[in-house]
């Protein structure tokens, strides 16, 4: 059994009565916030909120409530008040074992207050709070002051790493005043006792065995996918698969046309792009072999003649920088279309299943690195060019601290440096350092985290990179703003089997030489994914493709044929400019060979600039 929940705000006054509310209604939500300065009278408009107050005639009242969904075995026919129960009794150690993508709120019989994110939740949930009250909400637009954001809301110092998508604090917003629930945390507030307390009650624990060949190995991870889409395609429901060619999608459809669900897999592609048609033909035969219905979905109108790529529902939508723009809602509606709730994807298994970066090249190939028919090249070039390419400095001093680094057991070591990760365009330097910056602490709290599940490591521990990748992927705000711009008002879900815990933690613990392959200078990615899978039917011409899809081509397209509208957008008196984001340098010799080979990060910061502007009129 599945329950699945679709928003919520609400809020609490600091020293009021301990007899809380909930009153569960669907529409408008107004504004948390506001409702929190004006008292009782304001809480009426919100949706699914806790309220103070006696009880509803006519029985309880639920105390706690969902957005997400959640694989719960409930007895009797109201789910949602067993896992009330289960909160009850059990608290945090009741969460810890729900598996799902979910955010929570519950209200204790004593009138405390929890709100609680899943350690692998996608779903955002964010709150406010001063010596008056504390509000909270699934979209943070609930919790500015007013009717909607102003720029001095705006959290400037945050946007380079929003157009970078890299080292976002998880505990931070778009807005400045409005807090974010990192994954794995709980926000405990205690009836009339003031302020809200953050802490972590769950993280990720890397399995603490792993079997003892590749096969086995490749069969356990199939095994745990297939339990974990077995959780999202439970029941008699339709869903859309966002189906890319690639063997990641190709994982979901297999799972689905195993246990016969109706799923229509949904294919981007683009008109007389050089490999779409490679794409779109992988796609077809992934549908065809486990009997989904395909559905190509051409971007082509978006990206040329005038076409609105970069256009985003005015108002309240929230900035999406990332590829391919109009891609959550063509899902939308064709899961409108379908009547599904559940919008599924690949996504995470490109973090999860990656190597420690430069690092796990020497743990595969052991001393065969030393011979250059193994490696590709001699050994002093692949030692030079990894410590020219992680945090390390270039040149000789470079490749020596590069290998203390490696022996010291450094964190950032096993993973490429700013550049070669964000490539940060046009920015301010004060702008690419603070990405830097966020990088590095986003590595360490993977560090941490990986340590914490076992103590007994010293160095470097393995899987930083993926640990890395995961929470990074968990915090995006990028995806977060697809989901709220698009999905939440619609009623659906955005989900990934990659992202179930089992899946994860699993995952983590793969050693080196079962993530990647590597011989003769070829290197196979995701090896025990693609082997579990050849066993599942998979079409060879999917599990041996070794590109990504070409969703990136697509900004690029678009930039290439609106040159006027970029140069527009981000001249030397743009928003991105004036919040020291953007060198105004950079932006006074912009040209149209600026293009080449940058069309996805120009995509990017015209999509900010947008919203900015927005935001600001």
């Amino acid at each position: 059994m599945i329950v699945t929940g679709f928003g919520m705000s609400g809020w609490l006054a600091a020293g009021g009565p301990a007899d809380g509310v909930v009153r569960r209604r669907h529409g408008a939500p107004g504004n948390a916030w506001d409702g929190s300065r004006r008292g009782g009278a304001g809480a009426e408009r919100l949706a699914g909120e806790f309220v103070q107050g006696p009880a509803a005639a006519g029985g309880t009242p639920p105390r706690v409530l969902l957005t997400g969904w959640v694989d719960l075995d409930a007895p009797g026919s109201d789910p949602l008040a067993h896992l009330q129960d289960l909160v009850d009794a059990n608290g945090p150690a009741a969460v810890r074992r729900l598996r799902g993508d979910f955010v929570l709120a519950h209200l204790a019989r004593d009138g405390g207050l929890a709100l609680y994110r899943g350690v692998s939740s996608l779903i955002p949930l964010f709150w406010r709070a001063d010596e008056h009250a504390l509000a909270w909400a699934t979209d943070p637009m609930h919790l500015v002051a007013g009717s909607r954001p102003g720029l001095s809301d705006v959290d400037g110092s945050l946007l380079p790493m929003v157009v970078a998508e890299m080292g976002m604090p998880a505990d931070r917003s778009w807005f400045g005043a409005v807090r974010r629930l990192p994954n794995g945390h709980r926000l405990t507030w205690e009836a009339g006792v003031g302020r809200p307390v953050l802490s972590r009650f769950d993280q990720f624990e890397p399995v603490s065995s792993m079997p003892a060949t590749l096969p086995a190995a490749a069969d356990a991870l199939t095994d745990r996918l297939s339990r974990a889409c077995g959780r999202l395609l439970s029941g008699d429901r339709r869903s859309v698969l966002l189906l890319s060619g690639g063997i990641d999608s190709a994982v979901v459809a297999c799972e689905a046309g195993r246990r016969g669900a109706a799923m229509t897999g949904l294919h981007f592609t683009l008109e007389s792009f050089p490999g779409f048609d490679e794409d779109r033909e992988a796609a077809a035969a992934v549908a065809a072999a486990h009997g989904l219905s395909f559905v190509p979905y051409d971007l082509t109108k978006h990206v040329r003649h005038d076409g609105g790529y970069l256009d985003q529902a005015t108002g309240r939508a929230l900035p999406q920088t990332h590829v391919p723009q109009p891609g959550p809602w063509a899902a939308a509606e064709q899961a409108g279309s379908d009547q599904a709730t559940f919008i599924l994807s690949g996504l995470l298994s490109d973090q999860i299943l990656a190597d420690d970066q430069f690092r796990e090249r020497f743990e595969v190939a052991g001393l065969s690195m030393l011979n250059p028919l193994v490696a590709g090249e001699p050994f002093w070039q692949t030692a030079k060019s990894l410590a020219g390419s992680t945090f390390a400095a270039p040149g000789g001093v470079g490749v020596l601290r590069y290998l203390r680094d490696r022996l010291v057991g450094r964190s950032t070591v096993a993973l490429p440096g700013r550049d070669a990760m964000v490539r940060p365009l046009g920015f301010t330097a004060a702008a690419a350092e603070r990405v830097a910056a966020g990088i590095q602490a986003s590595v360490e709290a993977a560090r941490g985290d990986l340590r914490d599940a076992d103590r007994r490591r010293r160095r470097l521990p393995r899987g930083i990179t993926p640990m890395f990748l995961v929470n990074e992927a968990c915090n995006t705000p990028n995806l977060q703003a697809a989901w709220l711009n698009t999905y939440l008002p619609r009623r659906q879900l955005f989900a990934t089997p990659f992202a179930d815990r089992d899946v994860i933690e699993f995952a983590l613990a793969l050693p080196a030489r079962y993530r990647t392959g590597f011989d003769y200078g070829v290197t196979v990615d995701k090896l025990a994914l693609r082997i579990g899978y050849a066993r599942q039917g998979m079409p060879e011409q999917v599990n041996q493709r070794m590109h990504q899809a070409r969703i990136d081509a697509i900004p690029a397209v678009f930039v290439h044929q609106h040159v006027p509208v970029w140069r527009g957008l981000l001249g030397p008196e743009s928003l991105l400019c004036e919040l020291g984001v953007m060198d105004r340098d950079f932006a006074r010799t912009l040209a149209p060979r600026l293009a080449y080979r940058n069309g996805e990060k120009i995509a990017r910061l015209c999509a900010m600039e947008l919203w900015l502007r927005r935001v600001a009129s």
